[in-house]
């Protein structure tokens, strides 16, 4: 059997930024369909490995895209640590979720690996796949191998971007009386949002912490014009405890009456789940605490459905989407043998 270690390295040296999963999709049939007892179909750009039948029927899921390059090391094995791009986020999960492709079962285990989950949720292709194969939107449980270090993560924020357009008059810079400048009219939101409190919320076990940030300023068009128009895009984390609906409320009601609103992005927070009987099996399997989950994934897709849904794998979530990415080789054997305890306890 190919390494854990060999296998994320494998995976790591296939590019495969958000819109590009074809070859790593490709890769990822061809190592399944030599695995014994998996029934594999390629969806796309996503890949579905079943193996077994009935219940229970856990779910194992990850995206194969990474974030853009920004010009980090190569895929490469440095002591314990694997670098590159994708090691944490989610390349070393993928490598799991491979090399826990084994049978027999007497419940069903599905791998679910799946394209654009780094983009706007509009590309994001595991919705589609679950309404297409509705069988896996009745799973009895879902474990996402998002990057959480080996540590139950529950629940996830939701997510909202809003591109805010702020309007004034253009003139010359060296009559600004005879127009309104819109980027200093953008200042008292900047300032509101700024200085916004971190907003705690707890959920039984989990804890988040909502915030919101302005992450794009656009304006101007001359360095002697005032600009008769700044756009900013504001970035809102909201708690679970929030709907897609009462954040968009919340996030306008910060916004100038005179500004123009639109919400181009958003997905739905999830809020933990512990009632669920297989939950609460896994969550004895890992050591530890429970913790919420402090950023979106693809759990909210799940809970939608009503599926009872776990944020569990290898990677550092700290390190996700930096130049420095990594993961430690012990994360990748630690979170196969709690995953393969935990599938041997549910369906051997």
């Amino acid at each position: 059997m190919t390494s854990l270690v060999e296998r994320t390295l494998e995976l790591m040296r296939i590019p495969s930024v958000t819109g590009n999963e074809d070859a790593i999709a490709g890769y990822v049939e061809g190592v399944l369909k030599l695995s014994d007892g998996v029934h594999v179909r390629r969806i796309g750009r996503s890949v579905v490995g079943d193996l077994g039948r009935g219940h229970p029927h856990v779910v194992l899921a990850g995206h194969l895209d990474t974030v853009p390059d920004q010009g980090g090391p190569a895929p490469a094995e440095a002591g314990d640590q694997l670098l590159g791009l994708g090691s944490s986020d989610m390349k070393s999960g993928l490598a799991v979720m491979l090399a826990l492709a084994e049978g027999p079962r007497t419940g069903r285990l599905s791998l679910v690996f799946y394209d654009g989950e780094e983009g706007p949720i509009s590309g994001n292709g595991l919705g589609p796949l679950l309404d297409a194969n509705p069988e896996l939107a009745q799973a009895d449980l879902a474990l996402l191998l998002e990057p959480t270090d080996n540590k139950i993560e529950l629940g996830c924020q939701g997510t909202m971007h809003a591109r805010v357009t702020v309007h004034g008059v253009p003139a010359h810079s060296a009559r600004p009386w005879m127009g309104r400048n819109a980027i200093h009219l953008a200042v008292p939101l900047l300032t509101r949002v700024a200085g916004l409190p971190i907003r705690e919320v707890k959920m039984g076990e989990a804890a988040y912490r909502e915030v919101m940030n302005v992450t794009l300023v656009e304006g101007g068009r001359s360095r002697n014009v005032l600009p008769g128009q700044c756009m900013l895009n504001l970035n809102f984390r909201f708690a679970p405890d929030r709907t897609v609906e009462t954040a968009e409320a919340y996030l306008r009601a910060l916004c100038p009456q005179t500004a123009e609103v639109e919400i181009v992005d958003a997905a739905p927070a999830a809020p933990p789940r512990q009632d669920a009987p297989l939950v609460q099996q896994f969550m004895k399997t890992v050591d530890g605490p429970a913790r919420g989950k402090q950023g979106w994934t693809d759990v909210a897709q799940f809970a939608a459905r009503g599926v009872p849904a776990i944020n569990f794998g290898p990677g550092l979530p700290e390190l996700a989407h930096r130049r420095d990415e990594r993961v430690p080789v012990e994360n990748l054997r630690r979170a196969y043998d709690i995953l393969k305890s935990f599938l041997d306890q549910v369906g051997s």
